[in-house]
């Protein structure tokens, strides 16, 4: 599944000119950030043996996670269920709240709350507006999962490098989770541009025992990263971001939580200053043959609007 967050992409010709310069850099940052946890800090080891039960660790931590960071990409792309959640996002924009259901046909999100506060009338209009148009327009919808393709591509890329990108030690363990911290691996030469960041990132990775799978990564900028010499783009020393993901539902793990704050300036001091928090709840499996038309009739019954950030998450809470 991808974050709803992303459906909603919509780019003008200027804002591309910032994207193309700066923001394609950071965005698959985040989207790697995001493919790497896979399990709950506190409730993944539900469905699992004891960890008296499992083999040694392997000496290496490195080799261990990059066992865990295959786990991850084989996990991906062999899950294709589909489901229905709430979602809260906040960023520079304000805060919205949605019901999204995914579809044979790609995800189709109804609006629930603008800034806490339940849609005007002018609003609701316009949102049903927007889910007709997705779901009729068939051109509209082929463009957007091009988009959200090569977005997932680009993620499974950087999460493929990171395990040469970075040099992984032990650091104990916690509620059946391996605790890593990770620093830059100083003979790694980044292949493409995205990967740049990985040189000037740390912080620390867990690991579910029982699972093998990825369970939260909290990471930091510890200096400044440029793009260009400077002149396209920079990102400045301190930046962070987390992201936790939980089980949901039989072997299905999803994103329930992510933060990421992040400052720079791009072409030529044009200002960078990112707060982004997302929250996912009350997931719910739906049938693999739904259509988009039948989730939209779905979305029109609707249920009682619950706002995801009052949601209980049964994940390590984000600071």
């Amino acid at each position: 599944m991808q974050l709803a967050a992303e459906t909603s992409a919509s780019k003008s010709k200027a804002a591309s000119f910032c994207s193309i310069s700066f923001m394609s850099y950071l965005s698959p940052m985040w989207r790697a950030a995001i493919y790497l946890c896979s399990a709950s800090l506190t409730l993944a080891l539900a469905q699992g043996p004891s960890t008296g039960d499992l083999p040694p660790l392997p000496k290496d931590a490195t080799v261990y996670a990059r066992e865990a960071f295959q786990h991850q990409l084989e996990a991906n792309n062999s899950d294709h269920t589909h489901w229905r959640y709430h979602i809260h996002r906040e960023d520079e924009k304000g805060a919205q709240d949605r019901d999204v259901i995914e579809t044979k046909e790609g995800e189709i999100a109804r609006t629930l709350f603008i800034n806490g506060q339940p849609l005007t009338a002018e609003q609701r209009a316009d949102d049903e507006a927007r889910m007709k148009k997705l779901m009729e327009d068939a051109g509209d919808r082929a463009k957007r999962e091009k988009r959200l393709k090569e977005d997932r591509d680009k993620g499974d890329q950087m999460l493929q490098a990171i395990p040469d990108a970075f040099i992984f030690k032990y650091d104990g363990e916690e509620n059946g989770q391996v605790r890593l911290t990770f620093s830059p691996n100083p003979h790694y030469d980044p292949p493409s541009r995205e990967t740049q960041v990985f040189r000037s990132m740390n912080g620390t990775l867990w690991i579910d025992r029982a699972g093998g799978r990825l369970s939260r990564m909290d990471g930091v900028l510890f200096e400044d990263v440029t793009f260009g010499w400077g002149l396209l783009g920079r990102l400045n020393k301190g930046g962070t971001f987390s992201v936790v993901q939980s089980r949901v539902g039989d072997n299905h793990w999803e994103i329930v939580a992510l933060d990421v704050k992040m400052t720079g300036h791009a072409v030529i001091f044009k200002s960078i200053n990112v707060r982004q928090i997302q929250r996912l709840s009350n997931f719910r499996r739906m049938r693999d043959d739904l259509t988009m038309s039948q989730a939209y009739q779905l979305l029109e019954k609707g249920d009682h609007p619950v706002a995801a950030e009052n949601q209980p998450i049964s994940a390590h809470p984000l600071q």
